[in-house]
């Protein structure tokens, strides 16, 4: 069904891309060179030859099957209306990394951007983790530094007014999430230190937190750093309106979530998580909260498992056995009490 669609794709994108891409002369040929499987979606690449150069693309195909409600039409009809908004509130701001849409493909269930060159920067990090010496080079540090500067724009592009902050909800909500995890082993002792540190880093009074448009999905593995910059080409879960530290806490749980791997160096992420954090500009208050914040990231990625099958009952015990020490781990570092 999708190499239907593509093939769809491909021969409107023959008549409609030169429009995009003037400066090019005369169209050679558009051609798919491969493509990636996702859970409800392909990633295929696209390139467009013109007389004086190519351009890269990236069509993004839902799988009807795989998309309950809303459909791969509905779904396509929901990123692409975020990335216009993103793309054009960016343009203005002069903040690069936000990729142009090209053409409307809603209809087959479609979404076509321009291709940002890159290396995730998780990929980065699993670099500086496994080759000695890598780290050294500043490679590393100088990504994460550029991903929280990104990050920080595209907030300031996008702010609202500050947003009231709900403290009992918040910790509700981790209550809720600790209680699901101890079904699958956190014992009471880090649930404990979860909630008692949380308290405490609540009690302090504060009133709001900053409010903008949130990606919901800036996380190493969709973070693309290049030459150019860093590029972030996934919307779809994006929302107008939301806690900014909620992007924030999200990229921070997931790079600290590295460090379930044995081989994984926490001197690595913890540098990361330093130098992205100073790069986005954030206060000891600040800090405080999404330590909160960046735990309820990593209870929910515990609560939702591995989406294994029930019949793969040991890999689901290794990786509950796994998250739950890590878990614990965390707990300690970020909301245990000073000694």
């Amino acid at each position: 069904m999708s190499e239907n669609v593509m093939e769809q794709i491909v021969a409107e994108l023959k008549s409609s891309v030169p429009a995009f891409y003037p400066e090019h002369g005369d169209l050679r040929n558009v051609r798919v060179t491969g493509h990636t499987p996702k859970a409800d979606h392909y990633i295929y690449e696209v390139v467009v030859d013109f007389s004086t150069g190519s351009e890269r693309l990236a069509a993004k195909v839902y799988r009807a099957s795989k998309c309950g409600p809303l459909g791969a039409r509905g779904l396509a009809e929901q990123e692409l209306a975020n990335l216009q908004v993103a793309y054009n509130i960016c343009q203005k701001r002069q903040l690069a990394g936000v990729p142009r849409p090209v053409g409307e493909f809603t209809a087959l269930g479609a979404v076509v951007i321009e291709k940002f060159t890159g290396l995730p920067l998780q990929s980065i990090i699993m670099k500086a983790v496994l080759l000695p010496g890598y780290a050294n080079r500043g490679t590393l540090e100088g990504a994460a530094r550029r991903a929280g500067a990104w990050l920080r724009g595209f907030h300031s592009a996008t702010t609202h007014m500050p947003a009231p902050f709900d403290p009992e909800s918040l910790l509700q909500e981790l209550q809720k999430l600790c209680l699901s995890c101890k079904g699958e082993g956190l014992d009471d002792a880090a649930i404990h230190t979860i909630l008692s540190g949380t308290r405490a880093i609540l009690a302090e009074g504060r009133e709001t937190l900053p409010s903008s448009a949130v990606l919901n999905d800036f996380t190493p593995l969709n973070v693309m750093v290049g030459e150019e910059g860093i590029g972030v080409s996934d919307y779809a879960r994006m929302v107008p309106r939301g806690n900014s530290f909620g992007d924030v806490a999200q990229f921070l749980g997931a790079v600290e979530a590295l460090g379930k791997y044995p081989f994984c160096n926490r001197m690595i992420t913890a540098e990361v998580q330093k130098q992205f954090l100073q790069a986005y500009g954030v206060s000891e208050a600040d800090e405080a909260i999404l330590r909160v914040l960046k735990m309820r990231a990593l209870l929910g990625m515990f609560a939702q498992g591995r989406g294994l099958k029930e019949s793969a009952i040991r890999k689901k015990v290794i990786w509950a056995t796994v998250m739950k020490r890590f878990i614990q781990q965390a707990a300690q570092r970020s909301l245990a009490p000073a000694a």
